[in-house]
């Protein structure tokens, strides 16, 4: 063990030396994985040891390598060379199978490119009014498959505890912009007829709604919802040369999806989703569909 002195270095100081920022290490504080030595109670002012110049500097070469803080909390409290091993070994292990996933989806845009066949040629279809149980959340973009696998089976239950007869599949309505990381959705089973929604049922956010009328230009998607970017790609193409873009939701229509009779998702190279895009006729560039 180093007999060498171990003094207090103010956060300036420690910063400076381990070329680690302020901000970064005040994070590192927060998350655990870096604790200063002494904390002021009055200021609240970091002080940190020599010997801690060491954690900070395999933090940081972790951090730069994308290791996930979890193993990187792991490292730092292990202090062992056999486990920062085993974490770079896990490491090394999902960076290349992220390696192999990536040159797939970019394999899989290139011939979508080339080979556009996902889906069903555009047709512009009239869209009546429709009344609706529905769900409504303010989701990432990335949790709205959770999303409307939590909405669904709350959706069906009330059906069926409302005596509602479904008019449709099921389907999730979209703002015509994505403007931010986090968006509104709706999900909706479509009912022949209005029900009055019980307390209980709207305490958990189900309520009825009306689908106004649209004039949508309509695309059937085919398979997996993975892949149903390039369908929005052909389809928001085809807007843009022949219609002009309504200000209101884009609806998905899952027409299959769910199987009826034992409740579980059909294979997903079986999935057809509609996509319907609210439009105007544009005189000046209509061209039929």
């Amino acid at each position: 063990m180093s007999n060498e002195p171990d003094p207090l270095m103010s956060i300036g100081v420690f910063s400076r030396s381990s070329l680690v920022s302020i901000k970064a290490l005040r994070s590192y504080h927060d998350l655990g994985l870096l604790i200063p030595a002494e904390v002021d109670p009055s200021s609240g002012y970091r002080s940190y040891r020599v010997s801690q110049l060491v954690d900070a500097a395999v933090i940081k070469r972790l951090r730069e390598l994308d290791v996930p803080l979890r193993d990187i909390a792991e490292v730092v409290s292990a202090r062992d060379p056999e486990v920062t091993r085993d974490v770079l070994a896990r490491h090394t292990a999902a960076m290349t199978e992220r390696l192999v996933e990536t040159e797939r989806i970019v394999k899989e845009l290139h011939v979508a490119v080339d080979q556009p066949s996902l889906a069903t040629p555009v047709h512009v279809r009239d869209i009546p009014p429709a009344h609706a149980l529905a769900i409504s959340g303010t989701v990432e973009r990335e949790a709205y498959g959770a999303f409307l696998d939590l909405a669904y089976p709350q959706l069906f239950a009330a059906l069926e505890a409302l005596d509602a007869v479904m008019a449709g599949p099921t389907g999730a309505s979209y703002p015509p912009m994505i403007e931010d990381d986090i968006n509104a959705v709706q999900a909706f089973i479509p009912i022949a007829e209005p029900v009055v929604v019980t307390d209980a049922l709207a305490a958990k956010g189900l309520n009825v709604v009306l689908l106004p009328a649209a004039t949508c230009a309509v695309a059937t998607h085919a398979g997996s919802y993975e892949t149903i970017g390039e369908t929005y790609r052909q389809l928001g193409a085809w807007v843009a040369r022949n219609r002009v873009s309504a200000e209101m939701p884009v609806r998905e229509h899952y027409v299959v999806s769910l199987n009826p009779q034992s409740g579980e998702l059909f294979p997903p190279d079986e999935f057809r989703t509609e996509i319907c895009w609210p439009v105007i006729n544009d005189p000046a560039t209509h061209l039929d569909a």
